[in-house]
C-alpha cells in the first residue's frame, strides 16, 4: 500500500461552552490516514458525543471588519448599561462637562465696569460740587477781605480825623466825646489841666499806627504822634462798639492821684490811692513789717520820679499769686501794675507801705473801675 503523502494539522480555536477539562493533545500515527475533513478542525481534549459537539461560530477575518478607533475593554462589553461618557460619541460633551464657560466671571466684570462709571460720575459730580463752593468761599473771602479793607481804612481815617481834633484843643472841654471812661476821668482831667495849664499842643503828623490786643479784645490801637514841639506822645485808643475811636488819657500822662515823691514824703495816713507803679520782689523787711513769715516785700517806683518805698502784702493776701505770675510773665523784671496801696495811721517804717489791692495788671483799665472797691 503505497505510503500517503502527510497532511498538515492546522489548529483552529473553538469556544466551547461545556467544563474546562485537562487538555490532552491527540497525535495520529505515522501511516494512519486521517479521517477528518480537510477543512474540519482536529478536536483536542476529551471526545463528546454529537449532541454535545459545540457549533463553531463563524468568525470573519480582521481585515473584513471596520476595527474601531478606540475599542473597549471587557467591562464595557459585559456592562451593557455603560454611561454615555465612556462612550466615543460623548467625548465632546465630556470635555464641555468638565471645562464649562465662566459666565460668572464676565458678569463681574460687567459689573465691575459699570461701578467704576458710575463711580466716576459721581466723583465728577462731586468735584464740580466741590469746585463750585470752593469758588463761592473764595468769592465770600474776597468780598469780605475787601469789605474789611474799605472798612480798616474807613477806621484809619477817622482815627487820624480824631487825633487832629483832639490835639488842636485849647481847654479839656474840647475833648468831650474822644476820652474813655468819661464820667470818671472828665473830673480828673480838669484837675489835672488846673495845675497844668499847658496843653500838649498840636500834632504835626502820625509817626506809626498798628493794632493791639489786650486780654483778648481786638478793639485797641497803639499811636506814635509827632507834636509840633517836636515832642513824640504815644498813646492808647479804643474803639468803641459804634466804632468811635477814644482816646485813653489816663495813660497819655501817666495820670496818679498825686506826685509820686510827694506821695513818698508826706505819706497821708488812711487815704489809700491807686497809683500806676513799677513792681519788683525784694526782701526789705523792717519795723511793722520785719516778720518775713507774714509779709511779703515789693520795691516800688515810679515813672519820671525819684522815691523809693516798699509796699508789704500779707502772704495769705488773695491778690498774691496773681502779682507773682505777672512778675514771671516779665522774667522778674520790674512790672507795670496799678496798685491800691495805703499808710496806716501810726506806722513807723518810714519807707514802707500797705498794699491793700491789685487794681490791674497794666496801667491801663480795661472797664472803669468803682469808686470805692
Amino acid at each position: 500500500m503505497p505510503r500517503e503523502e502527510k497532511r498538515q494539522v492546522e489548529l483552529r480555536p473553538v469556544d466551547e461552552e461545556v467544563r474546562k477539562e485537562p487538555e490532552v493533545i491527540r497525535l495520529q500515527k505515522p501511516g494512519e490516514i486521517a479521517e477528518a475533513l480537510p477543512e474540519q478542525p482536529v478536536r483536542l481534549g476529551r471526545p463528546v458525543s454529537n449532541e454535545e459537539a459545540p457549533r463553531r461560530l463563524s468568525v470573519p477575518e480582521r481585515r473584513e471588519i471596520d476595527v474601531r478607533t478606540h475599542e473597549p475593554g471587557i467591562e464595557a462589553l459585559i456592562d451593557e448599561s455603560a454611561p454615555a461618557e465612556a462612550t466615543e460619541q460623548s467625548w465632546g460633551a465630556e470635555a464641555s462637562y468638565r471645562h464649562p464657560i465662566p459666565w460668572g466671571w464676565f458678569v463681574l466684570i460687567a459689573l465691575a465696569i459699570v461701578a467704576a462709571g458710575v463711580w466716576s460720575l459721581v466723583r465728577l459730580s462731586e468735584s464740580e460740587e466741590v469746585a463750585e463752593t470752593i469758588r463761592e468761599e473764595t468769592e465770600s473771602a474776597l468780598v469780605a477781605e475787601e469789605r474789611e479793607e474799605a472798612e480798616a481804612r474807613a477806621l484809619v481815617g477817622r482815627i487820624e480825623e480824631m487825633l487832629n481834633a483832639f490835639f488842636a484843643a485849647r481847654q479839656p472841654g474840647g475833648w468831650k466825646g474822644m476820652i474813655r471812661h468819661p464820667d470818671r476821668v472828665m473830673p480828673l482831667v480838669h484837675d489835672y489841666y488846673a495845675g497844668h495849664p499847658q496843653m500838649p499842643g498840636a500834632m504835626r503828623s502820625l509817626r506809626a499806627l498798628e493794632p493791639i490786643t489786650l486780654e483778648r479784645r481786638g478793639n485797641f490801637w497803639m499811636a506814635s504822634v509827632m507834636l509840633a514841639s517836636g515832642e513824640l506822645r504815644n498813646l492808647l485808643i479804643e474803639i468803641d462798639q459804634s466804632g468811635r475811636p477814644l482816646v485813653d488819657w489816663e495813660t497819655l500822662v501817666c495820670h496818679q492821684p498825686m506826685p509820686w515823691d510827694e506821695f513818698a514824703r508826706k505819706r497821708p495816713e488812711e487815704r489809700p490811692m491807686d497809683f500806676r507803679v513799677y513792681v519788683e520782689a525784694d526782701n526789705f523787711y523792717s519795723h511793722e513789717f520785719a516778720d518775713a513769715n507774714k509779709w511779703m516785700s515789693f520795691r516800688l517806683t515810679a515813672l519820671d520820679a525819684e522815691e523809693t518805698l516798699f509796699g508789704y502784702l500779707p502772704r495769705d493776701h488773695e491778690d498774691l499769686p496773681a502779682i507773682f505770675r505777672y512778675l514771671q510773665i516779665n522774667d522778674g523784671r520790674k512790672t507795670s501794675l496799678i496798685l491800691r496801696l495805703n499808710v496806716p495811721r501810726g506806722l513807723q517804717s518810714r519807707r514802707g507801705v500797705v498794699i491793700d489791692k491789685l487794681m490791674s495788671p497794666r496801667w491801663l483799665y480795661m472797664d472803669s473801675p468803682p469808686k470805692e472797691s
